[in-house]
């Protein structure tokens, strides 16, 4: 039997990595050549792709593949009339697609590792909002938890050179933990693009992917009933990211009836944390710097009640979307971040 697929990507090179779940629990990687393809509808001859010959009335009578990415990107821009052709995006669906793989077969739910992310920063001017682009503001600290580890890293001090430690210190950790997927709420619009710019400000790589690979940040979009919401999306190869902020937006489609999207307020909503409080750290944002410094313990509670209630989030709200991506031939942070209509016609076009 082969072993479970719970990591893929394919770099700009066309090198196909994987990643699988081991009977130990473990995660084995490997690699591989990847065969682009496209459907055309007018036979066209170009170095290095093969064409077969499609049966039936349909309007793309073609199939184009290539060894390389190269090759193929090369064929697409000297094709004309790009009306006629179709071609799968992402490559990762491609390649699913082709060996007709779905990511998670043979898993369950329980049998990912999840990873919770968290940070809290501080602004160099007293009461101010913190802003990765101000040189004096910082990630106080980062917090992980990865099923029963949690680890809550902090800065140890106040300076440029306290700051490179601790993110080299997060990159570590991730690297430790392995996660399958990285859960956040409001993960891409503050918490790993804070990251990002600070660690491009201290020289310090995003190393936050599988197979010694970066991560990558494209602007993107996404439409939530009659809402468009623009966010900096983060890719990081051979992981899922997932941010709870939008799954909860897209829940709230049919009911109405949240108030807020804040994670303090959706975490009382789905019962996670009691409506009173009780057992919950709360602290004032503009006072996050302070209890940093003065109340260290206080601090730590509020940041592992965070992870906490992102984690009771994703368990309520991530498993339709696993389920997807073991039918569909897609990535995880596809299956959350895309429409029904792009998963059913992938179906069809595997067929």
């Amino acid at each position: 039997m082969t072993e479970p697929l719970c990591g893929l990507w394919i770099d700009d090179a066309g090198r196909v990595y994987t990643c699988r779940a081991t009977a130990a629990c473990g995660r084995t990687e490997q690699a591989a050549t990847f065969q682009p393809f496209a459907w055309l509808a007018e036979e066209t001859i170009h170095a290095g792709v093969r064409l077969e010959p499609l049966k039936g009335e349909g309007a793309f009578r073609w199939l184009a593949q290539a060894d390389s990415l190269e090759t193929f990107g090369a064929f697409f821009k000297s094709i004309p009339d790009r009306a006629g052709v179709d071609v799968l995006k992402p490559y990762e669906s491609q390649w699913l697609l082709q060996q007709r793989a779905r990511l998670y077969a043979g898993m369950k739910f329980a049998d990912l590792r999840r990873c919770q992310l968290d940070i809290e920063t501080g602004a160099a001017e007293p009461g101010g909002f913190s802003d990765a682009r101000n040189p004096g503001d910082r990630v106080l600290a980062i917090g992980l938890q990865c099923g029963s580890r949690r680890e809550l890293l902090t800065l140890g001090e106040e300076s440029d050179a306290g700051e490179k430690r601790l993110l080299l210190a997060f990159n570590e950790t991730l690297r430790e933990l392995d996660p399958d997927v990285i859960e956040g709420h409001n993960l891409f619009k503050f918490d790993l693009d804070y990251l990002r710019v600070r660690a491009k400000r201290l020289k310090v790589p995003c190393a936050w992917g599988r197979f010694g690979l970066p991560a990558e940040f494209r602007n993107s979009r996404m439409k939530v009933a009659e809402r468009w919401i623009d966010f900096p999306r983060c890719d990081l190869p051979g992981r899922a990211v997932i941010d709870t902020y939008l799954l909860v937006q897209l829940y709230d489609l049919t009911a109405r009836e949240m108030t807020a999207y804040g994670l303090k307020d959706v975490a009382v909503y789905f019962g996670i944390t009691p409506e009173s409080g009780e057992g919950r750290t709360y602290i004032d944002g503009a006072k996050i710097q302070h209890a940093f410094r003065d109340h260290r313990e206080q601090f730590l509670a509020y940041l592992a009640d965070d992870l906490r209630e992102t984690k009771g989030l994703a368990d309520v709200l991530l498993p339709t979307y696993f389920e997807q991506a073991r039918v569909f031939p897609l990535l995880l942070q596809e299956a959350a971040l895309r429409g029904t209509a792009g998963k059913i016609d992938l179906l069809f076009l595997e067929e």
